[in-house]
């Protein structure tokens, strides 16, 4: 009886530590599951270094490029209210540059000693003198390139001259806006062996020239760095006879003049 009781007893106790292991080893597992899974959570959770800042940087730069304020280019002005008044060079404009709104008193040899006494074409208006023309239909805006024609004369008759013009052309359209326009340049070939029309006597003449714009009524425009060499001849590549532009280029040069005068034009409002 008491053998039985003693194994029954045995058999209670190797039972109870066979449990209790069981239970132990379950206990451990989970809870290195949970850290398993809370680790990888908080690893999942967090955003990669590398990956957070190019996201910051891409931002600032799209905001940048949205923000940016556009300054919008200023239309060209229109030609339907201006005068050009030159030499051949104005020819050339007349017949090349597409500025087919605008009036032109041109003519080859045109000089500021005999410009009222021409009477001279102008297309869709008739033959008629600067006075005329100045008398009997009012401009916004008024062109003169002259001068060159005019080297190999006292210098100062020439500017004296030319200041005279500024002033009658002023007085008979008071409310135009008056564009002195500087003498293109001579290619280097015309420039080396011409006593008279040389760029050295142009620039002289074009300085001279441009201390008549007060930036009010009377404005100088300067195209020739559009058609200059490295050196400040006219380039040889646009020009055939060393003087005149190709007939391709004064589109460009009417194009550009287009632009300056808007921009000019909207200084002066300001």
């Amino acid at each position: 009886m008491k053998k039985a009781s003693l194994n029954t007893l045995l058999i209670v106790v190797i039972t109870l530590l066979l449990v209790c292991s069981f239970a132990s080893c379950k206990s451990n597992k989970q809870s290195d599951s949970s850290y398993s899974n809370e680790t990888r959570n908080d690893n999942s959770s967090a955003e990669p270094p590398s990956s957070s800042t190019p996201s910051k940087s891409s931002d600032k730069g799209t905001d940048t490029e949205t923000n940016k304020s556009e300054v919008p280019d200023v239309q060209p002005a229109s030609m339907a209210d201006a005068l050009f008044i030159g030499d051949s060079r104005t020819v050339g404009m007349m017949e090349y540059a597409r500025l087919i709104e605008a009036n032109y008193f041109c003519s080859t040899g045109m000089n500021v000693f005999d410009i009222k006494k021409n009477r001279i074409s102008v297309p869709s208006v008739g033959k008629v003198t600067l006075e005329e023309l100045l008398s009997n239909k009012k401009y916004g805006k008024i062109y003169i390139m002259l001068g060159i024609n005019e080297l190999g004369y006292n210098f100062q008759s020439i500017i004296n001259k030319y200041g005279d013009l500024l002033n009658y052309v002023n007085r008979k359209q008071p409310n135009a806006a008056i564009f002195i326009q500087a003498n293109l340049h001579v290619s280097k070939k015309r420039s080396d062996s011409d006593k008279y029309i040389n760029n050295k006597n142009i620039d002289r003449l074009n300085s001279e020239l441009s201390k008549f714009a007060n930036g009010k009524s009377t404005f100088y425009m300067d195209a020739n760095h559009l058609f200059d060499d490295k050196d400040g001849n006219l380039s040889s590549d646009k020009t055939a006879d060393n003087a005149h532009l190709y007939a391709k280029y004064y589109s460009e040069w009417g194009e550009w003049i287009c632009k300056e005068t808007a921009k000019v034009l909207k200084e002066r409002q300001s």
